[in-house]
């Protein structure tokens, strides 16, 4: 059993960081460089996971302020 006064030092705060990063930069340019070279499915995938990406990383977060 882990005593209260002992914090967790681990990757996942990183890891949130990165996913949340990833995710906006993923929205913001390369969806837009989709677009302009009018490739529709290739935006379509990119969308989806660059909005996987910040949901992931908004859902660990969350879950890292709880527990």
């Amino acid at each position: 059993m882990m005593d209260a006064g002992i914090d967790f030092i681990g990757f996942l705060r990183y890891a949130i960081a990165l996913w949340l990063a990833t995710g906006l930069i993923i929205l913001r340019i390369e969806v837009k460089g989709y677009e302009l070279a009018g490739m529709s499915k290739e935006r379509q995938v990119c969308r989806f996971l660059g909005w996987m990406n910040v949901a992931l990383g908004l859902l660990l977060f969350a879950g890292q302020m709880m527990f």
